[in-house]
């Protein structure tokens, strides 16, 4: 339990450091993306999920529960002409926990060139990013599980390079006085750049802590998850970093199917002072079971901006 206790210090101590420093622009933002189709559908209210390989991205202390080698891969039709997509790998280690390895990547498409006059030069150019991470996760004790990560992140604008190293920390609680309700605090992105587009400004990366739990109903065939997101970008108010909530579910319609649901309320109030649609930062989508697969579907609804599609498949090896 000693163990246990200096964990939760150290990634308290961190967070009060991300909340004092967190007011410089950053860099690498396709970091806040969300590639995963399932935690897309629940509007990334997915912190404390478990036993899922895309939570690798999320939360890192959720595949101490994978019990065996598991795979999975998203794509995302992005908005404009943006692509994305993920794919992680979890590998069991006996005596040591779980190891994770996964990449993601956005591809913002071809730009035509432009010279200081606005001027087309008759070229295109491309700009595109990536991370690639490998991480460690299992049980303190009975009821505890942690994660850590360290990623690499590099990223491409025409012929500018820039590229930054990260860690991860997430940990998961199983309540003792419920059954099924599990809590969870994450904190991603913690890092610096050593590699500059251009010149030597220093920019931070798009640091994100998350608290948030989870709870299966006990007389309906739901998993409710909620999270609390974005807690290190500074408000005047309290209740302003409250309002930058999701929350989500998972229905178990039947062994091969889940129907998911989610809203993101920051996305909302974004949105909402753009436009008069009434459904942004809702999202939806479907899990298809079949022998050691998974299928998902994801659809997010951003307001005037458009909206996404997520595909995804996750499955386990014997």
């Amino acid at each position: 339990m000693k163990l246990v206790y200096k964990i939760v210090l150290l990634i308290s101590f961190l967070g009060q450091f991300v909340v004092a420093g967190n007011n410089l622009t950053s860099s690498f933002e396709f970091l806040r993306t969300d590639f995963s189709a399932r935690s897309a559908a629940m509007s990334n209210a997915f912190t404390a999920v478990r036993g899922d390989v895309s939570g690798l991205f999320i939360n890192p202390a959720g595949m101490a529960y994978i019990q065996e080698r598991q795979y999975g891969c998203n794509y995302t039709n992005y908005l404009l002409d943006i692509s994305g997509g993920s794919a992680a790998y979890a590998y069991i280690l006996e005596g040591y926990g779980v190891l994770g390895v996964g990449i993601i990547y956005m591809d913002y498409g071809n730009f035509e060139e432009m010279d200081e006059f606005a001027t087309s030069t008759g070229n295109d150019f491309s700009a595109n990013e990536l991370a690639f991470t490998v991480g460690i996760s299992n049980y303190l004790d009975d009821r505890f599980t942690y994660g850590v990560n360290l990623k690499y992140i590099f990223s491409k604008i025409h012929d500018y390079n820039a590229s930054a190293v990260a860690l991860d920390f997430g940990i998961i609680y199983e309540a003792p006085f419920q059954d099924d309700l599990y809590f969870a605090f994450s904190l991603m992105n913690v890092g610096s750049n050593f590699e500059y587009y251009y010149g030597k400004t220093k920019e931070s990366l798009p640091l994100t802590m998350r608290i948030g739990f989870t709870k299966k109903l006990a007389h309906l065939p739901l998993e409710l998850g909620v999270a609390l997101n974005d807690l290190n970008i500074v408000s005047d108010e309290l209740i302003d970093r409250l309002k930058r909530f999701s929350i989500g579910g998972e229905f178990r319609l039947s062994e091969l199917l889940r129907l998911r649901l989610g809203y993101n309320n920051d996305l909302h109030s974004s949105v909402e002072t753009t436009t008069d649609v009434k459904f942004g930062g809702v999202s939806g989508g479907l899990g298809i079971y079949w022998r050691q697969f998974r299928f998902d579907y994801a659809y997010s609804n951003y307001g005037a901006l458009g909206s996404t599609h997520r595909i995804g498949i996750t499955g386990t090896i014997d």
